[in-house]
């Protein structure tokens, strides 16, 4: 009587575990199948993406993946206008932070070269002014400075060389169409050329 009855609650003890480990391999499959079902498309770039680059389809690849709370940091499709404010290296997903916006359609992007250095402060995506100063005409004669743009999107800057000591780099801005004639024909023109920064 005895035997019988450590044979049958080691069975049952046996069967008890089966159904728990069973039921635990069940709950495991369901999570990963739930995750699995989570994933979401984002963003990784095909090359290596300078700042200033304006994105299109070609610069980008799609990939699926399951990033919880972090997905809301990484880039899932790509906007007409998007312009990157950091580079970004091939095979790494685009972080959301490094997109400056939407540059308007109406807009071009034009290089200058200022005659002074930049501003510390100004950096890709600030905001600024492009100031002129036609060269003086007589040795009595003052020019007076124009305001050629206010408020203007700078989507890149390209390293100078070192001329005498000082280092001036070139600076890439968002000109409106309406104002692309008067850019131009400043940085043709003789005389001096400003960005200052609206802040």
């Amino acid at each position: 009587m005895g035997v019988r009855q450590i044979r049958f609650d080691s069975r049952r003890r046996t069967m008890l575990l089966a159904l728990g480990l069973l039921a635990a391999a069940v709950l495991v499959a369901a999570a990963l199948l739930q995750q699995s079902s989570n994933t979401k498309v984002y963003l990784v770039a095909n090359r290596d993406l300078g700042a200033g680059t304006l994105l299109s389809t070609q610069d980008v690849r799609s990939t699926e993946l399951s990033l919880g709370a972090e997905g809301k940091y990484y880039l899932s499709a790509v906007n007409t206008g998007t312009v990157l404010s950091h580079a970004v290296l091939a095979g790494e997903l685009i972080p959301a932070k490094s997109i400056l916006g939407e540059v308007s359609a109406v807009t071009k992007p034009v290089r200058v070269t200022p005659s002074s250095p930049l501003s510390a402060r100004i950096r890709v995506g600030s905001r600024v002014q492009l100031w002129f100063v036609p060269k003086a005409t007589g040795i009595d004669t003052v020019s007076s400075a124009v305001q050629l743009l206010a408020d203007t999107q700078v989507l890149a800057i390209h390293r100078g060389e070192a001329s005498m000591g000082r280092q001036i780099d070139d600076v890439e801005l968002a000109v409106p169409a309406e104002s692309l004639s008067a850019v131009v024909t400043a940085i043709a023109s003789a005389g001096y050329v400003s960005v200052i920064s609206e802040i």
